[in-house]
């Protein structure tokens, strides 16, 4: 069962990949259909479209479907943390006696400039 699932998933992740090659052999293939049905300029015989203008079509919507922020899409914005410096308090109550706050702060990265420049040896 896995292999199945291994393999539909491995069919999804090439569709996507080479959709655009997909499509343009779609468009090869069913060129004389697609100029004679689909294309916005099939009623003017003299026109060099052949149907491009179908393909051109599915290029740009293929195109918006993945565009997607993890792609480069208009929307990119990243915020990595390197490190934090939240303060943690907890507050331990003892019977009969002042609660203890005990407070922990994460180490400091250290700031020190590296002067040195790496030089390979010299042969």
């Amino acid at each position: 069962m896995n292999k199945w699932w291994t393999i539909v998933f491995l069919i999804g992740m090439l569709g996507q990949t080479f959709s655009k090659g997909l499509i343009v052999l779609n468009f090869r293939m069913n060129q004389k259909t697609i100029a004679a049905t689909l294309c916005v300029n099939r009623t003017k015989p003299r026109s060099c479209c052949h149907g491009k203008c179908y393909l051109n079509k599915q290029l740009n919507k293929d195109e918006k479907s993945q565009d997607t922020p993890l792609n480069g899409g208009s929307n990119l914005k990243f915020e990595v943390v390197l490190y934090s410096e939240k303060k943690a308090e907890t507050i331990h109550p003892v019977i009969n006696e002042q609660p203890v706050h005990i407070s922990r702060y994460t180490e400091p990265i250290s700031q020190k400039v590296i002067d040195a420049v790496f030089h390979p040896p010299q042969l």
